[in-house]
């Protein structure tokens, strides 16, 4: 048990550096060989469904109840989930990546897909509204395979072809299915056990397959990269906008309307992406390049996070003096 404390522990504190060295590391390997990525990439469903499971592990079919106590914050985060943030991503890769269709279409699946399950741990760092969080993450993962495929067909479908369908049928089996699955064990499992101690271990797992897959995507990338230096510049300057943006839209929106936890629940809950989920379709759905500016949005959304946290803890620090 001190192992899996041990394990989670470190992975919960390091993960910013952990993130940042995979992305050197597999751009450092991919200058010399793809090898490794696609090894990986022989693993991609399994590894998405294993992230999908271990983080909807955590969630319980009552705290769906949540939503009626506090529908405005949801309803909210659902809309800055589902609606300002593809259109935000759209909109970036119109001005931006209208020459490169592959990444115009990595960059819109950033915005389409649901909320990060990393928002939980900066809520909770923070003392906000948890049980919202949760509630927002649930619904957006229970929504995900039947959004995500019209959503890219409405705002990637000039960029590239979108199978709506077989995108569908893929985030049935890889998302909707774990997820319902996750949750009804962890039912099960609560009438007979204490799992308790092992939930901070889900998001661990959950990180560790993410990490998995975007080395993936760095490492596979990177002939293409070598071969069209110039893709570097426009990928850097519209990724580096997104989360910023996305985080200021959400707390300026919310902070009139909801007490502090709320807040900051929104915030956290619309501003941070399921980067994994993105990257895990946009190898099942899409050519390689379409995964590397989710791959290169990691960092920046992990900075954008700490950024924030920071900003939140000097204004808490602040009203307490």
């Amino acid at each position: 048990m001190k192992a899996i404390d041990a394990y989670a522990k470190f992975v919960r504190e390091n993960y910013t550096y952990i993130i940042i060295a995979t992305l050197v590391i597999a751009i450092i390997v991919g200058l010399f060989t793809a090898k490794p990525g696609q090894f990986i990439r022989q693993f991609n469903t399994p590894l998405i469904i294993i992230l999908i499971a271990a983080m909807s592990f955590t969630i319980t079919f009552s705290n769906l109840g949540v939503a009626a106590r506090n529908w405005k914050g949801t309803v909210l985060g659902l809309a800055l989930n589902f609606l300002f943030a593809p259109f935000l991503c759209w909109l970036l890769a119109l001005l931006l990546l209208r020459s490169y269709p592959d990444l115009a279409t990595g960059l819109i699946l950033i915005g389409v897909v649901p909320c990060a399950g990393m928002a939980m741990m900066w809520t909770g760092l923070l003392k906000g509204d948890v049980p919202l969080v949760v509630v927002i993450e649930a619904i957006t993962m229970l929504l995900a395979p039947f959004v995500i495929p019209p959503l890219m067909s409405l705002f990637a479908g000039r960029f590239v072809t979108i199978d709506v369908w077989g995108m569908l049928t893929n985030l049935v089996y890889t998302v909707l299915l774990p997820v319902l699955g996750a949750i009804a064990l962890r039912e099960v499992l609560d009438r007979r056990v204490n799992i308790q101690q092992y939930l901070p271990l889900m998001p661990a797992i959950s990180a560790t397959m993410a990490i998995f897959l975007m080395f993936m995507a760095i490492n596979t990338a990177m002939p293409s990269i070598m071969k069209n230096i110039d893709l570097v510049a426009p990928v850097v300057i519209s990724t580096i906008l997104i989360f910023p943006i996305m985080f200021i839209v959400a707390y300026l929106v919310s902070v009139k309307l909801f007490p502090r936890g709320t807040n900051i629940a929104v915030t956290y809950a619309s501003g941070m992406k399921n980067l994994p989920l993105a990257i895990g379709i946009a190898a099942m759905s899409f050519k390689s390049l379409a995964a590397l500016p989710i791959a290169v949005a990691f960092a920046f959304q992990m900075l954008t996070a700490v950024s924030f946290y920071q900003l939140f803890r000097r204004v808490l620090t602040e009203k307490a003096r």
